[in-house]
């Protein structure tokens, strides 16, 4: 890891290869190395002797000195961020500048490839808080200069300084990026960074993902029409094309070739002889087209010295024929009916009037709705490439006097009335609902399955039936603590949960990681009824009577030791601080540089790197 750190930082440095900071400005890989210092809530791992005259230390740092860690908030002035990645427990490099401005840091890269063009990135962000105000008038921002050079350490290959990054009241993380060309034979340099500014107030930064990425020529494969990519229906002729590489944004002084193909897209292999700018195919079936290029012959080999262009596809699309859900479709008089037809993935369903030619009634759609009895005719098509089925698929619509019946299922707050309504009117029809009641509708509040015979005029009849339930009232009946994570024992039922201003959700879980304290929502899915708890991790007493009696003596907190990052400013009732309680020093005894202080109410204010909140006690005498 301490390598890989060092290997990433050079990524950063070589960005300034072209004597400013800048990015690739043609086709970059994908990352070769990627450095995200880690995750884990212990620091470290110190970086190798030889690699900084910066002293590590495991928190707190002070100028001259870094570390490795998931707390991007050493000391209070700094920002209370998590890492650039975003990993739980995500860690940066964090540096606080020496006073002296001069070069912090080295390391060795190998591995490189010859004649080829590397891109270095890397995120950083200034940690001081503008917020706080406590370097007003006397900030000094954050300003690196980095530096690459040939492995003999003689010349310099590359060089950039990032301009001043002075305090911000949120924090910013800015990537800053380089490019360099290595020369014939070199296979290897050295990173070098150089702190531009001195310590003292400000001058705090961290950094994180650091990449390394070749960067070439932006190419596109275009066939005779310009096109970048070729369609033909499997109903017609095979057909031979030819296809150019065509260079849209240029890198290289003098790029070299090679040709793969694919069936899959994914599994590609070289083309023999298919070495120049063109080639030509005569192809049966689907066939996937890219170029390998480089800047000189020897970085075609593999793929770490190259770069790809963009994927050519010859697609001979099949299109199968539409499925039909029903060939017969029944409605009663006077009610549509709905023909259904499915397709594959990307596939659009037509509906015609006959098997050929014919009108068209309705396009891209799996259903179509329909009064008139007959048949009807459902054609597949690629969206895309607006291939056809090779035949239609008929459905036959009849018309029944069959009632239609609406048909629902309910679930009610405690004594809510809910409207049961058939949704069938026509003149003359008859109503028999197990209630016995005579009407197209019902109105009821009691948990029930209820059911309805509709008569039409005509003598068909159908029956609905609707399932009335009660919503469940929740109930907190524990709440668990296990590992970090908060489980909410409940009475059976569906419930909501929210948990401090989370989303709400589903889950009767939450990781509670670092939190102090958890406000607890819980609504049944009707929002009939939401039950409220909160659940604290620290036992902050509401009085103490510092008398001397053994009893209540000091203010003390409970289990705080659990949470080592917690601190608990005390003031008075007009703010003025009183002390300041951490876990090796959890109580208060009512005094003031060794004074006793008067019976009153106190506040308090709770942070560490995750929450923060306020509350107030009582001191009684």
């Amino acid at each position: 890891m301490k390598r890989q750190i060092l290997v990433l930082l050079l990524v950063l440095v070589s960005a300034f290869a072209k004597a400013q900071l800048g990015f690739c400005n043609g086709a970059s890989s994908e990352a070769i190395f990627t450095e995200t210092f880690g995750t884990g809530l212990s620091s470290g791992p110190e970086l190798d002797p030889g690699q900084t005259t910066y002293t590590y230390v495991s928190g707190s740092v002070q100028d001259g000195e870094y570390t490795v860690s998931s707390n991007l908030r050493q000391l209070s002035s700094f920002h209370a961020t998590a890492d650039h990645t975003g990993d739980e427990n995500g860690k940066a490099l964090i540096v606080n500048a020496s006073f002296d401005p001069g070069q912090f840091y080295q390391t060795t890269i190998t591995g490189l490839c010859e004649n080829t063009n590397y891109e270095f990135s890397a995120w950083i962000i200034n940690l001081l808080d503008g917020a706080n105000n406590v370097c007003t008038g006397r900030e000094v921002p954050v300003q690196v200069r980095f530096e690459i050079w040939d492995i003999t350490d003689t010349n310099r290959l590359a060089q950039g300084v990032m301009e001043p990054s002075f305090a911000t009241t949120t924090p910013t993380w800015e990537k800053y990026g380089l490019t360099f060309t290595t020369a014939a034979g070199e296979n290897g340099c050295i990173l070098k960074m150089v702190n531009e500014a001195p310590g003292g107030c400000g001058n705090d930064l961290a950094i994180d993902d650091i990449q390394f990425r070749t960067c070439g020529d932006v190419v596109q494969i275009i066939d005779q029409a310009d096109n970048t990519q070729r369609i033909r229906c499997d109903t017609n002729p095979v057909e031979t094309i030819s296809l150019s590489a065509a260079t849209t944004q240029s890198v290289f002084d003098s790029p070299v070739y090679q040709w793969q193909s694919s069936r899959d897209a994914i599994n590609f292999e070289d083309i023999a002889g298919a070495t120049g700018a063109e080639i030509t195919a005569t192809l049966t079936e689907t066939t996937f087209f890219r170029v390998k290029i480089a800047e000189d012959q020897v970085n075609l080999a593999g793929t770490e010295c190259s770069n790809f262009s963009q994927t050519f596809e010859y697609l001979v699309q099949e299109v199968t024929d539409a499925v039909v859900i029903n060939s017969q479709v029944t409605a009663c008089t006077g009610e549509s009916g709905t023909l259904q037809a499915t397709a594959g993935p990307g596939t659009a369903i037509d509906w015609y009037t006959a098997p050929i030619d014919g009108t068209l009634i309705a396009s891209d759609t799996n259903e179509l709705v329909v009064n008139q009895p007959g048949l009807y005719y459902a054609q597949a098509r690629n969206r895309s490439t607006n291939c056809l089925s090779p035949n239609r698929s008929a459905v036959e619509f009849s018309i029944l006097p069959i009632p239609l019946l609406n048909q629902e299922d309910f679930i009610i707050c405690p004594a809510e009335m809910i409207v049961l309504d058939t949704q069938f009117t026509d003149p003359g029809a008859t109503y028999l609902w197990n209630t016995g009641e005579t009407t197209p509708s019902i109105v009821v509040n009691t948990p029930e399955r209820y059911s309805c015979t509709v008569t039409t005029v005509s003598g068909c009849s159908a029956t609905t039936s609707f399932t009335v339930t009660e919503s469940t009232a929740p109930e907190i009946i524990e709440v668990v603590e296990i590992n970090d994570r908060l489980k909410v024992i409940t009475n059976d039922g569906d419930f909501m949960f929210q948990f401090n201003d989370s989303a709400i959700q589903r889950s009767n879980t939450f990781d509670i990681s670092g939190l102090l304290q958890v406000t607890i929502k819980i609504t049944d899915l009707q929002g009939c009824t939401t039950v409220t708890t909160i659940f604290n991790r620290l036992g902050i007493p509401e009085f103490f009577t510092p008398n001397a009696d053994g009893f209540n003596d000091g203010w003390c907190i409970e289990n705080i030791s659990a949470f080592p990052s917690t601190q608990i400013e005390i003031y008075d009732r007009y703010g003025k601080p009183l002390r300041v309680l951490t876990s090796d020093n959890s109580c208060w005894y009512g005094q003031l540089n060794n004074e006793p202080l008067p019976s009153a109410d106190y506040w308090y204010r709770v942070f560490n790197e995750e929450q923060e909140f306020r509350g107030n006690f009582s001191l009684k005498r």
